[in-house]
């Protein structure tokens, strides 16, 4: 392992000898946002599921990040884990390094699948206004914040619990792992290099998203060769909680069509 990267604190499941996916999470959760995808992938592939640096139960160095930091991390946890190729699932910020994955190691990957992301995220000021305030006060405040970004009006009020076991990962975040992220974000920009993605890619966008909206994935669709998208009706941010069922099914057939045994 290089001295730039961490051991990401990971989970795995399914064959090992089956071809491997890896699941990288949105900013403020951990690998358990994606237990339900595990679960489905996990009687046709190896599933790899990991905590980016600063997140869950991995190492949280001091900041900045940067998404080509965040990126190595995911390949030297293939190298411990001896998995030369791998499809690649990310969902906001996991899908940043998937993106980034793409440009930068596209060798790596047989398949690509990005959901709620962007090439670029909006001001780079206010992710550095974002994480100056976590830094400074900590975590608790960005729940109350985020809690309709994340889930639609519906989806909060007829499935509580599952909102709040989500937003608990996010009021958990170690404060100065999430800033560093949110450095990470501030300064990513792919919006120029999305001709390199030769890697097969589905976007999956989510058709309530405040944070990425449909539209924002235009580029994306337009940039990368052969990209296809799925919008799923019903969802916010975070469409793999709200809409299990239509992501899971929107993930593997895209996987079971690009990703050779």
């Amino acid at each position: 392992m290089s001295p730039e990267t961490v051991a990401l604190n990971h989970y795995t499941s399914g064959d090992p000898d089956a071809p491997a996916v890896f699941l990288g999470a949105s900013l403020g959760t951990t690998l358990s946002m994606w237990d339900s995808l595990a679960d489905h992938l996990a009687h046709r592939y190896h599933v790899v599921r990991f905590d980016t640096r600063g997140h869950g139960s991995s190492p949280v160095p001091p900041g900045p990040y940067t998404m080509r930091a965040l990126a190595a991390d995911v390949v030297a946890l293939a190298d411990e884990l001896e998995i030369r190729r791998f499809a690649y699932v990310g969902l906001s910020l996991g899908g940043a390094i998937g993106l980034t994955l793409a440009v930068e190691h596209g060798d790596r990957l047989t398949s690509l699948v990005l959901c709620c992301t962007a090439a670029k995220f909006g001001d780079p000021f206010t992710w550095l206004d974002r994480g100056a305030r976590v830094r400074d006060e900590g975590m608790r405040w960005l729940v109350d914040a985020t809690r309709e970004r994340w889930f639609t009006p519906e989806f909060l009020r007829e499935h509580p619990r599952e909102a709040d076991d989500v937003l608990r990962m996010l009021g958990d975040t170690a404060p100065q792992g999430y800033a560093a992220c949110c450095d990470a974000l501030a300064a990513y920009d792919l919006s120029d290099r999305l001709g390199e993605v030769s890697t097969p890619t589905r976007l999956i966008l989510a058709a309530q998203d405040p944070v990425t909206p449909p539209e924002a994935a235009r580029p994306l669709v337009e940039g990368i060769a052969g990209a296809d998208q799925v919008v799923i009706d019903g969802a916010a941010h975070i469409a793999n909680i709200a809409r299990p069922d239509r992501f899971n099914a929107a993930v593997a057939e895209h996987l079971d069509r690009t990703v050779q045994e």
